[in-house]
């Protein structure tokens, strides 16, 4: 059984893995170990003929090139020959007893294992390509074949392991598929997974994206710093494309500031616009580059299969023409070809509408009560977005805030909303209601050169007579958008709690934000995400992360706030872990001011 490891592909070695009562990799045997390995076999016949051929056998050990390592059935490491120090610069001492995990890795997930070990268990043998580890921290790749050996009377259990050290060989492949400076699949490996994908999207009845990115203006920005630094700035946009995209996408380099997105699996085209959205907000995050901060846009150009070509050439034809046209309407934009230019003309006659609907008054706000998780007691709301639409309705923001991110509209809803919540805060606080007021903030306003100046330009346009600091105005910013410039996001959440203002990470749970981050973010309430609240009750690893974030919260001695709070027992079971708030439908939806004040009125009991 083949087991082929490419390059750049994160994944532990052979090593990493341990299966009950099973060794956890290769073999192989010294002159004295051999000794007790193979004594018994040779016993039987003349001594001197088999102490001849005991030597024999250990020559040949020591003068073939390949790698030999010999271990117990507990894996152990009981011999290795002069290769296997050539190979791995291990020396004798230093391996015997020990197990092969010391040459891991780390870059073989557990798949890779389970399939080892059962082609041991069924056949005997394992035979593949694995990644290991110099004794100086160099990778080493490895053509390896593991033998399961059964010697002696006793017919005791040993491994034996043999590689060949295939490293040259295995990073000109690498360097012959994938491109030198991001390290992302080079144009010959993409054309090769278009290839093969479109047959796929066929058998399947799916759509497949085939996307042209080119950043905006990047020619100016390398020939101001240099190519040294220009190239520092593509390796971390190609990082946060890499990132922004989904795990079963592609995103290669096609040469200078030009990378191709394969996008599959998509029942419907539009399925594709969540994740250029990720890529366009991820790259509007400040680039830190030679000691600046620089902001990095991308014109995208999309061609859908089968719709805009059937082949790879027609495709990136397409692809590419329409990058173009999204270079003619601007910076930051997405083109798409063929039928995909009607959805364009669609998103910005939407851009347009919303920007009138903002002067016209057509905004509007809705409240969603927090309540204490023991009392039921109100104790403040989250201010959310609506937009009135004069012919569709009333409008969630689902419909409108994913077509305004990347464009100036989307600091402009902020401010909007921003300003509306503290007239309301303010009128509250004169009539003696002690409610707290959320307003999200998007990821473009977090990253503006002086958040705590402007929200407070904001707070005394709309309340010229409010005196600073504003009790009772908390920012929410997610996690996601906080990590994406943690030093920046930390600046402007200190700036902001000197003005008096409360920050809280919502969403907490999903960006895997590390202890280390979390302590240089003065956040005051942390927002459990409603995905873990959801199954908690069900899946115990959910519960684990529930508890874990309560835990974390208290350490830091602020506050948690569980979202998506629907039964009982889920409030039950948060307020007994220690959770200080609860949000979510079965406590109560968002409504109009109106509704609200009548629900203020309810009998804390009975909310839930």
């Amino acid at each position: 059984m083949n087991a082929v490891i490419q390059p750049g592909m994160p994944s532990p070695a052979i090593n990493d893995s341990e299966p009950p009562a099973q060794p956890e990799a290769c073999c192989v045997i010294p002159l004295p170990a051999m000794r007790s390995v193979v004594g018994d076999t040779l016993a039987d016949g003349c001594p001197c003929m088999a102490e001849e051929r005991l030597q024999l056998i250990a020559s040949v050990f020591n003068a073939t090139s390949d790698g030999i390592v010999i271990t117990d059935q507990d894996a152990r490491i009981l011999e290795i020959n002069d290769a296997f120090t050539a190979i791995t610069g291990y020396s004798r001492s230093q391996v015997l007893g020990h197990t092969p995990a010391l040459l891991s890795s780390g870059r073989h997930g557990p798949d890779f294992f389970l399939g080892m070990w059962e082609g041991l268990r069924t056949t005997g043998a394992w035979e593949g390509e694995i990644w290991n580890r110099r004794a100086n921290g160099e990778l080493v790749a490895e053509v390896l074949r593991i033998q399961a050996v059964h010697v002696g009377r006793d017919a005791r259990l040993h491994y034996v392991g043999v590689f060949r050290d295939i490293t040259s060989g295995k990073q000109q492949e690498w360097l012959a598929r994938h491109d030198a400076l991001t390290e992302l699949p080079n144009r010959a490996m993409a054309l090769e997974a278009l290839q093969s994908l479109l047959p796929l999207a066929q058998r399947q009845g799916q759509q497949l994206a085939v996307c042209h990115l080119d950043f905006d203006g990047f020619m100016a920005v390398n020939e101001a710093m240099g190519p040294a630094q220009g190239d520092a700035l593509l390796r971390t946009a190609a990082a946060r494309v890499r990132q922004a995209v989904r795990s079963s996408d592609m995103v290669a380099r096609f040469g200078g500031d030009e990378f191709m997105l394969l996008l599959g699996g998509l029942d419907t085209g539009s399925a594709a616009v969540p994740v250029l959205e990720r890529v366009q907000h991820a790259l509007a995050q400040p680039h830190t580059v030679g000691g600046e901060s620089l902001r990095l846009s991308a014109s995208i150009g999309v061609a859908l299969y089968p719709g805009d070509g059937m082949a790879p050439e027609p495709l990136l034809r397409a692809a590419d023409q329409a990058m173009y046209r999204a270079k003619q309407l601007g910076k930051n934009r997405v083109c798409w070809s063929g039928q995909g230019s009607e959805r364009q003309a669609v998103h910005d006659a939407l851009l347009q509408e919303l920007g009138q609907a903002l002067q016209a008054g057509e905004m509007c706000l809705h409240y969603q009560p927090k309540v204490c998780a023991r009392t039921r007691r109100c104790l403040g709301v989250e201010a959310l977005v609506r937009w009135q639409h004069p012919r569709r309705g009333l409008l969630p923001p689902g419909a409108f805030l994913p077509a305004v991110i990347g464009t100036p509209l989307e600091v402009a809803l902020d401010r909007w909303v921003l300003r509306e919540a503290v007239v309301q805060l303010v009128r509250w606080r004169n009539q003696g209601c002690e409610l707290t007021v959320a307003v999200n903030v998007s990821p473009a306003t977090l990253a503006l050169p002086d958040l705590a100046g402007t929200v407070a330009a904001i707070v005394r346009e709309a309340a010229p007579h409010q005196v600073l600091p504003l009790e009772g105005l908390e920012l929410e910013v997610l996690e996601t958008a906080a990590l994406q410039d943690l030093e920046a996001a930390g600046r402007a959440i200190e700036a902001c709690a000197r003005q008096g203002i409360a920050f809280a990470l919502d969403d907490f749970g999903t960006g895997y934000l590390s202890l280390s981050y979390l302590q240089r973010l003065p956040v005051n309430t942390l927002k459990i995400d409603r995905s873990f609240v959801a199954s908690m009750l069900e899946r115990r690893g959910d519960l684990h992360i529930v508890r874990a974030v309560i835990g974390l919260a208290a350490a830091f001695g602020v506050t948690t706030v569980a979202e998506g709070v629907e039964t009982v027992e889920q409030a039950h079971v948060l307020a007994d872990m220690g959770c200080h708030e609860l949000q979510g439908y079965g406590i109560a939806r968002p409504m109009p001011l109106s509704q609200l004040e009548t629900w203020l009125h309810k009998d804390p009991a009975q909310r839930m």
